[in-house]
């Protein structure tokens, strides 16, 4: 789904807020090495970038709807099974970036490469919807600096 989505999503999520629904939390995922791949490869081998990665995402969090809010960044808004099982889907979805990156028989754009974080909606901590998606927005940068030390 696109930004326009996302945002009338979020006004649900808001009136669920307000009615006191807690049960969600934000996922956010940011594509790895975009303009590496447009400059070296092509606009077009970058596109497949992003429809693979948006592939992957939705495969992981089939339970929770999923948007592309930005050129290369997604957002999930974690509800139901997704939001219970945050942990194992995050670690499956490393997991199938790992096994991706490992095949040498795809070509570099098909070799996704991403960073997910996420947070979930804590009363203590949040306010807002927002607040919730600063956190795991923090969260996604947080793993996007793990990723870049750990190839330094």
């Amino acid at each position: 789904r696109n930004k326009t989505g996302y945002d009338q999503e979020v006004e649900k999520t808001v009136a669920d807020l307000q009615e006191g629904k807690i049960d969600f939390g934000v996922a956010m995922v940011d594509l790895n090495y975009l303009k590496v791949i447009n400059d070296e490869y092509g606009h077009d081998k970058g596109n497949i970038a992003i429809q693979n990665l948006c592939r992957l995402v939705c495969d992981i969090f089939d339970h929770s709807p999923v948007f592309r809010i930005g050129g290369d960044e997604f957002a999930v808004i974690l509800r139901g099974e997704d939001y219970r099982n945050i942990d194992s889907l995050v670690d499956s979805f490393n997991g199938e970036l790992d096994k991706l990156n490992a095949n040498n028989s795809l070509k570099p754009w098909e070799k996704t490469s991403a960073a997910i974080g996420y947070a979930i909606y804590d009363a203590a901590k949040d306010s807002s919807y927002d607040d919730v998606f600063k956190r795991a927005d923090e969260a996604m940068y947080d793993r996007k600096k793990e990723m870049k030390a750990a190839r330094a």
